[in-house]
This record gives C-alpha cells, sequence and structure tokens, in this order.
C-alpha cells in the first residue's frame, strides 16, 4: 500500500522474510529475492543498533549481497529504509483487514480491528520498533509516513460520530485525538521493549477508542472489561 493510502485500500503486501537473529547482527538473510532480504536485514540492523548507527556496510554483511545489487535498488540508506517501512505498513495493514468485518456493527470493528493491531505489532517487536520508534529519528519523510500511517486509521473511528447522543458536541478532532493517543501509548510500549505484552491493552485501548462516542457505560460494555482502564496517559 501507498503511505498515503487508508486503511480502506490496501493492495497486497510486499513480500518480506523472516529477519535474522539480532543478537547476532550478522547472520544473512536467506532468500532468492536479494532486494528482500536487503529489507529484512535493514530491518533487523535498525531494530538491533538504531538508525543513526545503521550503515550500509552492516546491511550488506547481514544480507550477504554485493554492495552492487543494493545501488541496483536504493539510492542510499534512507532510501531503503523508506521502502522497508512501506512494506512493513502493508503488511501491517494487510494483518488488520484480514481481522475487519465490514458487516459486524462498528464497536465490534474498531474492537478487532485493534486487536489484530495488536497482535501484528506483538508478533514481530523489531518490526515494531522500527516503524514506531526509529522512524521518527529517520528524517522528515520517515515522520511522514508515520503520521500518514496512523492517519489512516482515523476514518474507523470516524463512523462513532453516527453513535454519540450528541454528536454536535464532538469537537471536529476528536477521532484523530484519539488515535493519536492511542499510537501515543503504543509508542511508549515499544520504546521500552514491551512489545509482547501489548495484546493487553485491547479491553482499555478499545474503550478509550469508544468511550467520546458512546459514553463510559456503554463504552465499558462494548469493550469487555468490568472497571475503567488503568493504562497511563500518553
Amino acid at each position: 500500500m501507498s503511505h498515503s493510502q487508508d486503511i480502506d485500500g490496501a493492495r497486497k503486501p510486499a513480500t518480506v522474510v523472516p529477519a535474522p537473529d539480532p543478537n547476532t547482527d550478522t547472520g544473512a538473510v536467506h532468500c532468492a529475492d536479494p532486494r528482500a532480504r536487503i529489507l529484512d536485514a535493514l530491518i533487523a540492523t535498525v531494530a538491533y543498533r538504531g538508525y543513526d548507527r545503521t550503515t550500509v556496510e552492516r546491511v550488506l554483511q547481514t544480507a550477504d549481497v554485493p554492495g552492487a545489487v543494493f545501488d541496483e535498488h536504493f539510492q542510499n540508506k534512507e532510501d531503503c529504509f523508506l521502502q522497508a517501512l512501506d512494506a512493513m505498513v502493508e503488511r501491517l495493514h494487510s494483518s488488520v483487514l484480514e481481522q475487519f468485518d465490514r458487516t459486524a456493527p462498528w464497536p465490534e470493528r474498531v474492537r478487532k480491528g485493534l486487536k489484530a493491531l495488536l497482535a501484528a505489532l506483538a508478533s514481530d517487536p523489531e518490526a515494531a520498533r522500527v516503524g514506531m520508534v526509529e522512524c521518527l529519528s529517520a528524517g522528515p519523510d520517515a515522520g511522514e509516513r508515520y503520521r500518514q500511517t496512523i492517519s489512516a486509521f482515523v476514518p474507523l473511528l470516524e463512523e462513532g460520530r453516527r453513535h454519540a447522543a450528541y454528536p454536535e458536541h464532538l469537537p471536529p478532532q476528536t477521532s484523530e485525538a484519539v488515535v493519536g493517543g492511542i499510537a501515543s501509548i503504543l509508542h511508549r510500549r515499544v520504546l521500552e521493549e514491551r512489545t509482547p505484552e501489548l495484546p493487553l491493552l485491547l479491553g482499555d485501548l478499545v474503550y478509550f477508542a469508544l468511550v467520546p462516542y458512546m459514553g463510559h457505560h456503554r463504552a465499558i460494555t462494548a469493550a469487555g472489561i468490568e472497571t475503567p482502564p488503568r493504562v497511563a496517559a500518553p
């Protein structure tokens, strides 16, 4: 999916193979497609070393491909990073869309979408760190990718206005603020290397997403929790 494409228009994701062991930072990525090997190597290296300390030479060593192959597909490290980021966004949106049932009631669709998002992030901590932490220090283009990825989820919440008792009282930026708040909570957990715990936040995050539109009691019921959420504010 193009980084500007919203969640309802995902294309078939790019092929990305499992990344090498970040503890070694030197293992070759075994894949017939050298471009995919470079992208995977870059994700693993950036997750382990950080974007600033990642070099093209280290990525080539991990991918086990010659420099000429890199030059054939990428202009520089930033271009390689942006292409890797785009591939990751495609996979993420595809994972969410697979669980997104348009026939279900809106609160259930919000819950399923968040559940798929949390599961996708938790299943690949390296990609989660690259996409939610390192991209924010990888230049303005990467930062814009991040903002556009987050904003793609706004339309899903915007449907909640039809469920609000007094939609005219909701500020125009309500959905954007809710999505930004959820993204901030996820960013903090990933930064703290607590990515595998993300699925545990499902009930609380569903409540946060629904409460501006449905009110406290209805949101609690729809979120499937018995007490108000305890997640720290972003």
